[in-house]
């Protein structure tokens, strides 16, 4: 458990952006030594810090208020550190969310960590929408994440800008990756040389945010109608372009592969997989599509050519990438052919979108702010 003398941070994460998102804070503070971290983890976090070789207590998903109060206590900790996990239900309380009300409860500070730019108000309401599991700061990824979280309700002086952790480690995970590693991993899906791989990024939309517009957060798609869109769209490119494709469909940690699995193809090869590791899976793609998937805006920081298919878009674009012109946003269904096209098969505008892209950069100093605000809220020293 470390040096119990020290200050104890209690470490919560469930769902696969906010564990990705926290991850990179725990180990820096673990390394720096100056508090100790108590990482307690549900769901997709369980697999994804097992990877990463974080020890972490499980907590199941339904627990309550009470029995956060009482682990806060055992042994008693000096900060809550969460992510913001999003339930399918309206009903359910999520883990983090408890923890932050228990945390409240107690008078002890809160920080949660944002990853995504969607459902600010839903990380923190109850059924009733009302804003109930507000933690005392909140790390967020820039401005605009700032804006329209005030204009979702959020209190301006609870948030705070320090960029998203995750995206440090992206700047030297596309230096390891060399030709050797890209061939590797089209291999073990067996991609011949004269293929063409497509990655798909596959999201829970249709269980998370509803079917139709019954659903408030309904897109205007779900991963159901953009995946058949796209798989037409490709059945027709290899039949009139002559083209042998390779359709590679990740799933999302949340999302059943049922629906994924029963989808069949004239013209193309189509592989559902969640094995490998998912950023070299990205990198070794020719293209990269999905909707508006964290891993989308991963793969534009890796400098991959991104397609972000959201025909019939009702809400804001989510997808930072592609306002500002890094990723191809599509937004209409008779657009899906045209753009996949060119984007995957015309040199002169391939070459313009990577030239886009040596413009991203992170400055790889997220994770730093972070545990910055995490020694001042405990009244340490940043450190720095």
């Amino acid at each position: 458990m470390g040096n119990l003398s020290l200050p104890a941070v209690i470490a919560v994460c469930g769902d696969q952006g906010s564990a990705n998102a926290v991850a990179p804070v725990i180990e820096a503070l673990q390394k720096e030594g100056r508090v100790v971290v108590q990482a307690l983890a549900y769901r997709q976090a369980r697999t994804l810090w097992s990877k990463r070789n974080l020890v972490y207590e499980v907590i199941p998903e339904d627990l309550t208020r009470a029995a956060a109060v009482e682990r806060l206590r055992q042994p008693v900790a000096a900060l809550l550190l969460s992510g913001t996990s999003i339930s399918a239900s309206i009903k359910m309380v999520e883990s983090e969310q408890q923890f932050i009300a228990a945390a409240g409860d107690i008078g002890l500070p809160s920080l949660a960590i944002l990853d995504f730019w969607t459902n600010y108000a839903r990380r923190f309401s109850d059924a009733a929408g009302r804003l109930v599991y507000v933690p005392d700061r909140i790390a967020i990824m820039d401005e605009r994440a700032r804006a329209e979280m005030i204009i979702a309700g959020l209190d301006p002086a609870r948030l705070v800008i320090t960029g998203q952790p995750a995206l440090d480690e992206l700047t030297q995970w596309k230096s390891r990756f060399n030709p050797a590693q890209r061939q590797i991993t089209r291999d073990a899906l067996g991609v011949a040389a004269d293929e063409k791989l497509i990655l798909f990024a596959s999201q829970p939309l249709a269980a998370l945010d509803g079917k139709d517009t019954s659903n408030p957060h309904y897109f205007g798609y779900t991963e159901q109608t953009v995946l058949r869109a796209l798989t037409m769209v490709l059945d027709q490119l290899a039949e009139e372009r002559y083209l042998k494709i390779v359709l590679v469909v990740r799933p999302h940690p949340r999302e059943s592969v049922e629906f994924l699995e029963s989808i069949h193809c004239r013209n193309i090869r189509y592989v559902v997989t969640t094995t490998g590791e998912v950023r070299d899976l990205v990198m070794a793609a020719d293209l990269v599509t999905g909707m508006n998937s964290t891993l989308l805006l991963e793969a534009c920081y890796l400098g991959c050519i991104t397609v972000s298919i959201q025909p019939g878009l009702r809400l804001p674009d989510p997808l930072p990438t592609n306002l500002w012109g890094i990723s191809r946003a599509v937004y209409n269904e008779w657009e899906i052919k045209p753009v996949v096209e060119q984007m995957l098969l015309d040199e002169q505008a391939r070459a313009s979108a990577q030239a886009r892209l040596l413009d991203l950069r992170s400055d790889d100093k997220a994770t730093r702010r972070v545990t910055g605000l995490v020694y001042q809220m405990l009244k340490l020293d940043s450190g720095n």
